[in-house]
């Protein structure tokens, strides 16, 4: 078995489980051959990331123990040895058990006293390693081009055959120990089974069949089923690596990535982790660092509903005051700027120091550019910006370009040299308000209005602008 690393251990975060310890501590003894006075350490998993609990040395023999006064929150742990390779164990119920086994041979050669938990889960391991051996070249010959069909069948049934036999194992495991941690895990990994989608029947004799409502109602089945195996109730599942797993994959994954959806579909998981305080601190604490992270266009409204709704309204018992007023802070200078909301009005200057109002403006569709002449993104987004403005302007298109410098003749100077004939302003000493109006932390920055001052789109390019105009003129032609 390839030696596995573990990842950087990394400083536990707000979210971070309370511990609830009885006084029947843990002691863990352990000899590893071919291991002689190194330091070792102990890990948990929790979420995507793995975290230290414990620290000791090897002697020449390779023992060593861990062992605390305080029993250890049950979870998929890990012993992390030199050059970072490391095995897992299984810490629930019993925390008073040994294991030997030897460098470089970790699963073939693991043997566990007074753990039959732990026995049977590296029993499993191997059963799983000898059918991947087993597989893996009747997938090789299964890919082949010259593989017959006859042949690709054999495989096929072979190949199944494994699946079963694995799969049976499973079971053997979760009947021996039902309400075992690996148990759990293994029972979450299941795919809901769905079945296999059937086209509807014709709304009329002769008119056509939508093929895609088949594959809608399936997917509507899985993802009905997708959390049918996971026990909200037991905090557990959250120090091993398949709860953060299942929440990014469906979240990211399987809901459909549009913003109403996302959040009815966060709003569903939360109230099925009320079962557990510290599985509904991890998941409330999940979708909103998800959505705040979230690359796609749309998703700080669910930020900003996470926030308004769990943290705002009391519910996020672990969060210090000073965090809750960042947290809330942050989701309030982004709530005027949804998409959907009325883009806040500023009053710039232009180059003869008249004011202007961005609502004064009257367009069918208006891009607002927050940019400088310094910025090395801006000198290449301001010439494709202008060329996407000359073939646009006839179309109803403006621009209303804000430079945020403060160097007034800096400015006047690149608005000649890139030719800059739509509306040009500044604001040198930000009256206005527009950095904090529009969450400004980099440049370039682009805004995309209706001619109801409505945001479209923002933090998007220039040919995502054209693409979405492109696609508006067509739908009103």
């Amino acid at each position: 078995m390839t030696p596995k690393r573990i990842l950087p251990v990394f400083l536990l975060l707000v979210f971070l489980l309370n511990c609830s310890f009885s006084n029947e501590g843990y002691k863990i003894e352990i000899k590893v051959d071919g291991l002689s006075e190194a330091e070792c350490y102990l890990a948990y998993h929790f979420g995507n990331r793995q975290y230290l609990q414990d620290t000791t040395m090897a002697d020449a023999s390779g023992y060593f123990v861990f062992e605390g006064s305080e029993r250890l929150d049950p979870g998929m742990y890990l012993v992390v040895l030199p050059g970072q390779q490391y095995f897992e164990i299984i810490v629930d119920h019993n925390q008073h058990f040994s294991l030997e086994t030897k460098m470089d041979d970790f699963v073939p050669s693991m043997e566990f006293e007074n753990s039959p938990d732990n026995q049977a889960f590296y029993e499993y391991l191997r059963f799983v390693s000898a059918k991947g051996q087993e597989v893996g070249p009747l997938r090789e010959e299964l890919n082949r081009e010259d593989t017959t069909p006859l042949r690709r069948d054999e495989l096929r049934e072979k190949i199944a055959e494994a699946d079963r036999q694995v799969k049976e194992k499973q079971k053997e495991y979760m009947d021996a120990f039902p309400d075992g941690l690996f148990s759990k895990v293994l029972l979450a990994q299941q795919e809901p089974e769905v079945p296999e989608p059937e086209l509807p029947e014709a709304p009329e004799p002769g008119e056509p069949v939508d093929e895609n409502e088949a594959l809608r109602r399936q997917y509507h089945q899985y993802k009905s089923k997708f959390w049918n195996n996971i026990d909200f109730s037991d905090d557990r599942l959250l120090r091993t690596p398949v709860f953060h797993s299942m929440l990014n994959r469906y979240f990211n994954n399987v809901v459909i990535q549009i913003p109403d959806t996302v959040i009815k579909e966060a709003d569903r998981i939360v109230d099925k982790a009320r079962a557990n305080d510290e599985v509904f601190k991890y998941v409330v604490w999940f979708l909103t660092n998800n959505a705040e992270r979230s690359e796609i266009m749309g998703m700080d409204a669910v930020f900003v509903h996470m926030v308004e709704e769990y943290y705002m309204s009391g519910e996020a018992f672990w969060v210090e005051p000073d965090a809750l007023e960042r947290i809330a802070g942050r989701a309030m200078r982004l709530k005027p700027l949804l998409i959907g909301k009325t883009a806040p009005d500023i009053e710039m200057y232009t180059r003869d120091g008249e004011t202007l109002s961005l609502h004064d403006v009257e367009a069918e569709y208006l891009v607002i550019y927050f940019w400088d002449s310094d910025c090395p993104h801006c000198k290449r987004v301001t010439p494709a910006l202008r060329d996407f403005y000359e073939r646009k302007k006839e179309q109803g298109v403006k621009v209303f370009a804000v430079n945020t410098e403060g160097d007034r003749e800096n400015w006047i100077k690149s608005k000649e040299q890139y030719n800059l004939n739509w509306i040009n302003v500044n604001d040198i000493h930000n009256r206005s308000g527009f950095r904090d109006k529009y969450d400004i932390y980099s440049i370039p920055l682009l805004f995309l209005l209706d001619s109801e001052k409505t945001i479209i789109a923002k933090r998007i390019t220039v040919d995502q602008i054209e693409d979405i105009i492109n696609r508006e003129l067509e739908k009103n032609q």
